[in-house]
């Protein structure tokens, strides 16, 4: 006698399926946190709420809030963030450092031979100094390159070697470059030149600022 395959209805097929999962649980002592809401969150789903009533609908609302707080946990808890030191290495200079104070550590860096450092350091008292003379106005988002324009067209006699700083300043900060010795003193020598230089007035035109875009 011929056997007919035994084919479960759809309730059927679901009470199998669901103790084939059950068998491979793991114990929720082992499970880790995120495990466990994972597990909550698929248990509250396979809830059989009657449609018509309330009911449905609080179960629908309560699964939203809480997939909003995992949503805000994840981001509280596993955002990268940005700890003050980066922060404050993206800004060109620390408003809190004198032009004075730069170029002291840049002639001490100078000396110990860290030249990538002390050039930095002099162009950053360049910088101090133009801010401390209301030259230009430096803001935490100014550029080395936006310096250079700007100062550039303040002081139209030291605009080449200014512009030249700002490059080498960058090719520094962003490619790891090592300027030689005579780059790095010839830029504390700027320093402390532009420090003295007397501004001079110059016609709208022929200021390289005006087509940076605002």
């Amino acid at each position: 006698m011929t056997s007919i395959p035994w084919t479960p209805d759809d309730d059927d097929a679901r009470r199998l399926l669901n103790d084939r999962i059950d068998s491979y649980d793991v114990d929720p002592a082992a499970m880790s946190w995120w495990e466990r809401v994972l597990q909550w969150l698929s248990d509250a789903m396979q809830l059989n709420v009657d449609a018509s009533g309330a009911g449905s609908v609080i179960i629908q609302v309560f699964l939203v809030l809480a997939v909003v707080i995992l949503v805000i946990l994840l981001i509280r808890f596993f955002r990268p963030s940005v700890s003050g030191a980066t922060q404050a290495e993206a800004q060109l200079v620390d408003p809190s450092v004198s032009a004075t104070q730069y170029l002291d550590q840049a002639r001490q860096l100078l000396a110990s031979e860290q030249l990538d450092q002390a050039y930095l350091q002099a162009y950053r008292s360049m910088v101090r100094s133009a801010a401390e003379r209301e030259l230009i106005e430096v803001t935490p988002a100014t550029t080395a390159t936006v310096f250079g324009w700007s100062l550039g067209s303040v002081l139209p006699s030291y605009r080449i070697p200014i512009h030249e700083a700002s490059e080498q300043f960058n090719e520094i900060s962003y490619g790891s470059a090592i300027p030689t010795r005579e780059a790095t003193s010839t830029m504390i020598t700027l320093a402390q030149t532009v420090a003295a230089a007397q501004p001079s007035a110059t016609h709208p035109h022929d200021n390289p600022v005006r087509l940076m875009p605002r």
